[in-house]
C-alpha cells in the first residue's frame, strides 16, 4: 500500500529528472536554445548533433558524453535516495524512483512538460543496479538494431554497425522489450523498475518509429 514516504520518492525523482541538464549545456557551451534546432528533443542525441554541427564532431562526442554521465546520474541519484532515505520494500522504491525520475526528465515540469526519451537515465540505473545485466541488455539491443538495419535492406559492411546504432530506432526498441524477458529471469528484483522504463521509453520514440517507417514506405531510409 502507497503511503506518505512513497509519495514522497515520486516527487523528488521526478523533480530530479525534470533537471534539463542537456537544455542548460548546449546553452552555456554555445548560447543556443537546443529546442529549436535538431530533434528539438533535450537530450545526449541531440547534444551531439547540436555541438558537432556547431564546434566539430570531437566537441559533439564530448559534450554528448558530458550530458549523457550527467543524465544517467540523475537516474542513480533517484534509486539512491529512495533507497537509503526512505524505509520500505525495496524493488517498491525502485521501481516509483525509476519510473518518475524518467517521467520528469521526459516531461519536464521546467520545460512546460516536454524534454527528452529517457534513455540516457534508465542506462545509468540500470548500470549502477547491476552491470552484469547491464551487459546483457545492452547485448541484447545491440542485436536487434543490426539485425533489423540488416533486414530493412543495408548490406553487412562498416557501415551497417554505424546507422544501426545511430539510426536505427525500430530495432532498438524491439531490442529494450526483448530485453525485459532477460532481466526477468536474471534479475528478476529489477523486471519491474525495467517494464515501467521500457513503456516510458518506448512511448517517448512514437514519432521517431513513425518518422522511420514513413521512410521505409516511401524507400528513402538507406538513402538517410
Amino acid at each position: 500500500m502507497l503511503n506518505i514516504n512513497h509519495i514522497l520518492v515520486s516527487v523528488i525523482s521526478y523533480l530530479l529528472g525534470s533537471i534539463p541538464f542537456a537544455l542548460l549545456y548546449v546553452k552555456l557551451f554555445l548560447n543556443k536554445d537546443m529546442r529549436t534546432f535538431g530533434s528539438k528533443n533535450t537530450g545526449a542525441l541531440n547534444t551531439l548533433r547540436i555541438v558537432s554541427h556547431e564546434k566539430g564532431k570531437a566537441w559533439g562526442i564530448i559534450s554528448f558524453l558530458i550530458v549523457f554521465l550527467l543524465d544517467a546520474s540523475k537516474g542513480v541519484l533517484a534509486v539512491i535516495l529512495a533507497n537509503n532515505l526512505i524505509p520500505g520494500n525495496a524493488v517498491l522504491l525502485t521501481t516509483l524512483a525509476t519510473f518518475f525520475v524518467i517521467l520528469g526528465h521526459n516531461y519536464s515540469i521546467f520545460l512546460k512538460f516536454k524534454g527528452g526519451r529517457g534513455a540516457a537515465t534508465f542506462l545509468g540505473i540500470l548500470l549502477y543496479l547491476n552491470w552484469q545485466v547491464f551487459l546483457g541488455w545492452l547485448g541484447i539491443v545491440l542485436f536487434f538494431m543490426i539485425i533489423v538495419e540488416a533486414l530493412m535492406g543495408r548490406k553487412f559492411s562498416g557501415k551497417l554497425f554505424k546507422a544501426a546504432v545511430s539510426d536505427q530506432i525500430i530495432g532498438r526498441l524491439i531490442g529494450e522489450a526483448v530485453a525485459v524477458l532477460w532481466i526477468y529471469y536474471f534479475a528478476p528484483s529489477l523486471f519491474f523498475p525495467t517494464v515501467f522504463a521500457t513503456i516510458l521509453i518506448i512511448y517517448a520514440h512514437k514519432d521517431r518509429v513513425l518518422d522511420q517507417i514513413e521512410k521505409i514506405k516511401n524507400k528513402k531510409y538507406l538513402n538517410d
